[in-house]
């Protein structure tokens, strides 16, 4: 435990001090495409993916999470949204010895064709949107079931002839109580700034603390789990810092086949007011595991805006 403590008192300090400056105005934030979901078992789950081990897209959610990864996992998922907009993005993962446990990934977003005008209203062309991340991670284990791991990222976004870039760091700690099959983790995303900017001012990036446990039922092949995200998000009421939260479940109907449903009430927060909420924030997917690979499909209401579509395929060498 006193290893653990010394190795992480310096992540500790930097999310208080975060928590502390985290109680100014509240901020414009550019890149929020960093929240979505990075694959279709992650998404079906409700995004509750910070103590989900054994998955290189874990790295995405808390970097910690790559010491559960001991062999070469690649996963790539396609992500068809609502109206035009697709999302692609490739990740693979392993343990190093004498390294430690690495990871890497890119995504790319693509926002369809727009109708360019002139000021008259005229038609003069098409212009495009896309952005593009690159993230590499490292992670190490600590002692006593801890362990706690980083990420860097290179962060690209594009309008028409306009671009931007931003850096920025992760950082991560996870916890595995193996005998009373418990995992808990806390992890601070997108702490970083822009290089360049599409205005004369840089924007904030979608700073996101997160918080999850998970458990994993005794005499029932079910996995639960419960996070928080965007506790650093001003609130006018302390509790609101919990609104944000996401509940999911994986259970393991037969060893090739998996059902996951899940919650994310921040979806269901986002939908305008006076509309009806419906079926939003729910989610549902399934997996199928064929020898080393695993299909994934996900499900994600956000009711009447339509619903988002992902699969994944996750190979194991």
């Amino acid at each position: 435990m006193k290893i653990f403590a010394m190795r992480a008192a310096p992540l500790v300090l930097v999310i208080a001090l975060l928590a502390a400056s985290s109680a100014g105005a509240q901020r414009l934030h550019v890149y929020d495409f960093l929240r979505n979901d990075a694959s279709a078992r992650s998404a079906a789950m409700g995004g509750t993916f910070v103590t989900v081990p054994g998955d290189p897209v874990g790295m995405y959610y808390n970097p910690a999470l790559l010491t559960t990864v001991d062999t070469l996992q690649a996963s790539f998922t396609f992500f068809k949204h609502v109206l035009d907009i697709n999302s692609g993005s490739a990740t693979a993962a392993a343990g190093i010895e004498g390294i430690g446990h690495v990871g890497g990934g890119i995504s790319y977003n693509s926002y369809g064709t727009f109708q360019r005008t002139d000021r008259s209203g005229q038609e003069t062309g098409e212009f495009g949107a896309s952005d593009i991340v690159a993230v590499v991670g490292w992670a190490s284990t600590l002692g006593e079931g801890f362990s706690a791991g980083v990420n860097a990222k290179a962060i690209f976004s594009t309008i028409d002839t306009y671009g931007s870039m931003a850096l920025a760091l992760d950082g991560g700690l996870f916890y595995l109580d193996t005998a009373n099959r418990v995992q808990a983790g806390l992890s601070l995303l997108h702490l970083g700034s822009q290089v360049s900017s599409f205005g004369e001012e840089n924007e904030d990036l979608p700073l996101d603390l997160k918080l999850g446990v998970s458990h994993q039922l005794r005499g029932l092949p079910l996995l639960i789990a419960l996070n928080f995200s965007r506790l650093l998000d001003e609130q006018d009421d302390f509790l609101d810092r919990f609104s944000s939260f996401g509940i999911g479940g994986e259970f393991t109907i037969s060893r090739p086949l998996r059902l996951r449903l899940g919650y994310n009430n921040r979806i269901r927060q986002d939908v305008p007011f006076g509309q009806s909420k419906g079926l939003s924030g729910l989610s549902a997917g399934v997996g199928i595991l064929v020898k080393e690979y695993r299909l994934d499909y996900s499900f994600n209401s956000v009711d009447q805006v339509g619903a988002v579509h992902r699969i994944s395929v996750n190979a194991m060498f």
